[in-house]
């Protein structure tokens, strides 16, 4: 057996054990008093400022950018489809007739990949808004919590009535 596959195999194993019991690796979730737990979210100031400024400039025309690549789409089904079309009536596979259609599928793959990470950021999907508290937040989760006795704790329980999706 090849030493990969023993490793991998005991990757699995090991993860299979510490979820079926229930280990926990790092630091204990913080325990939450009775008469809150149920009602309260774990929010956190969003630090990622490159990302969200990078998104924020691109927001828009993501309708603009989303419809390019809807387009750019549909002009490679035409083309694959000519491609085939062409092979068909040929009666013979010619793969050379697929090199430019591969190569901008190719392309616009990647560009697709590369957009959605700029324009969908880390932050995009946990920012929440807090009534009555300025800034941008996103929601974390109970094991991010540190202690409230720590100075710059950036982590704190929030009513769940008063977090509201952005």
């Amino acid at each position: 057996m090849k030493p990969v596959m023993l490793y991998a195999i005991i990757a699995v194993a090991a993860i299979a054990i510490v979820a079926g019991f229930g280990f926990q690796l790092g630091n204990p979730p913080p325990t939450i008093p009775e008469s809150v737990a149920g009602n309260v979210l774990f929010v956190c100031p969003a630090t990622d400022a490159t990302w969200d400024s990078i998104a924020f400039g691109l927001s828009p025309i993501n309708r603009y950018i989303v419809g390019a690549f809807f387009f750019a789409a549909v002009l490679l089904l035409f083309g694959w489809g000519w491609q085939l079309y062409q092979n068909l009536l040929s009666d013979k596979f010619k793969r050379d007739s697929f090199k430019n259609i591969w190569g901008f599928t190719k392309i616009w793959f990647w560009a697709l990949v590369i957009v959605t990470i700029l324009i969908y950021t880390p932050n995009h999907f946990r920012r929440v808004e807090i009534t009555g508290a300025p800034g941008n937040w996103v929601l974390c989760n109970a094991s991010d919590m540190c202690d409230s006795s720590v100075a710059n704790c950036p982590n704190h329980m929030v009513r769940a009535d008063a977090v509201h999706a952005h």
